[in-house]
């Protein structure tokens, strides 16, 4: 095998969908979908280590999570490696415990149960707490009861986003002693999608320095059509606006959010990534991580975990980098700037299309200015703001900068220095 085969058939990052991040120990650890919650585990954010663990066994589970699987009606699988009606982790440690959020249901159903369970160490053993929301089969019109996130807000309350297709993403709010609802029963307030939207795999974070509250969200279909965009409030439970200043709500679901990343290929790279999506993010000291998971080439029965660095421009809006995590580093010099760059635009609107690079020559105080680590692209009529790093390339197998930048309308660039 070659470095690139190497690097991509590394087997800590084979197989892992919907990652949760969590880390414990000075060692990161992902939970994923599929089994019984696997656990992947590093120490650098760069090689993954499959250990063979999970949350659960095929007996615990069976009886920790026996409420949920009643519920569902679902079957239990009898290894850790074959799909499963478990999907979709959140994990969250507070009051000295490991908070484990999980979903169960079945494909297209909307006979879904959210649950907890708790460990006072990671690996466990975890223990069900209680239910956190249900949704029933039939009830289309309300939000489906799958892809827990679980956040503190900057003011301390705990509160639980939640949802998939159908009625849209919720959130509402839960008692941070017990990690229970405060009413089961309650829907909460909606705060993005509308009925039979495909948008999931919602996850929050507050960022101190812009004071907004970030909502990344999973549009389209899994295999084919994933594409993740964000919005902004002030408020946790929002109300949540794009770049352009249109809601999250908005009945025109596909022209709205700040793009992130969809289906790309850059014409010197190998890989074309498929549907990435279903993301979570991680803070490490002052740094961001968008963690998420992507089918390679097309392949829908390969998903891979990738973790990209994630910045915020000088509009305060996200964006992540266009190459996996591989030690980047900020670059704030303006020497060697201008060249020949690979350039994705992310246009709005899901589709299975792969959107593929092209070469355009960049140069500096030209249609490309630069002040410190920020940048502003000019490019089809349009101002990108973004940020410029030094990254390691896969196809180039070097060093190279690269910028990642999105426009006031929510289009996005990824841009690499060939």
């Amino acid at each position: 095998m070659n470095q690139l085969e190497i690097y991509n058939e590394k087997i800590g990052e084979f197989g892992v969908h919907d990652p949760a991040i969590i880390k414990s120990g000075g060692r990161f650890f992902t939970l994923s979908t599929h089994g019984f919650y696997q656990f992947r585990s590093s120490t650098n954010l760069v090689d993954w280590t499959d250990e063979g663990k999970s949350c659960f066994d095929n007996i615990s589970i069976k009886e920790e999570l026996s409420e949920g699987i009643n519920y569902c009606k679902v079957n239990v699988p009898t290894s850790r490696n074959e799909g499963s009606p478990f999907w979709a982790p959140d994990i969250i440690k507070f009051n000295s415990k490991y908070h484990l959020y999980y979903c169960i249901s079945s494909f297209g159903s909307t006979q879904s149960y959210i649950g907890l369970a708790e460990s006072k160490r990671l690996e466990g053993p975890y223990r069900h707490i209680g239910a956190v929301h249900l949704s029933k089969e039939g009830e289309y019109w309300k939000p489906n009861a799958l892809d827990p996130c679980v956040k503190f807000s900057h003011d301390k309350k705990l509160y639980l986003v939640y949802g998939s297709y159908f009625g849209g993403i919720y959130i509402k709010e839960l008692d941070k002693k017990t990690g229970l609802p405060l009413n089961l029963d309650e829907l909460g307030t909606h705060i993005a999608g509308v009925l039979h939207a495909p948008i999931e795999g919602a996850y929050l974070i507050y960022n101190n320095q812009t004071k907004y509250y970030y909502l990344f969200l999973s549009y389209g279909g899994l295999v084919d059509s994933y594409n993740v965009r964000v919005g902004r409030a002030k408020n946790i439970i929002g109300p949540y606006f794009d770049p352009s200043g249109r809601a999250l709500t908005d009945e025109d679901w596909d022209k709205v959010g700040g793009m992130i990343i969809k289906n790309y290929r850059f014409s010197h790279q190998y890989n074309t990534y498929t549907a990435p999506g279903h993301n979570s993010i991680f803070k490490d000291k002052d740094k961001y991580f968008f963690v998420h998971h992507t089918r390679l080439n097309n392949n829908p029965s390969k998903h891979y975990l990738n973790i990209r660095t994630l910045v915020f421009n000088e509009k305060g809006w996200p964006v992540v980098m266009p190459n996996r995590y591989r030690y980047d580093k900020v670059y704030r010099s303006n020497k060697n700037i201008s060249g020949t760059y690979n350039v994705i635009l992310f246009e709005h609107g899901t589709t299975s299309k792969t959107c593929e690079s092209k070469s355009i020559k960049i140069t500096l105080n030209k249609n490309l200015k630069k002040h410190n680590k920020f940048i502003e692209f000019e490019y089809q009529d349009e101002i990108f703001y973004g940020v410029m790093y030094s990254v390691y390339d896969e196809g180039l197998d070097k060093t190279t900068l690269a910028f990642s930048a999105m426009s006031e309308t929510g289009e996005t660039i990824f841009a690499i220095k060939i």
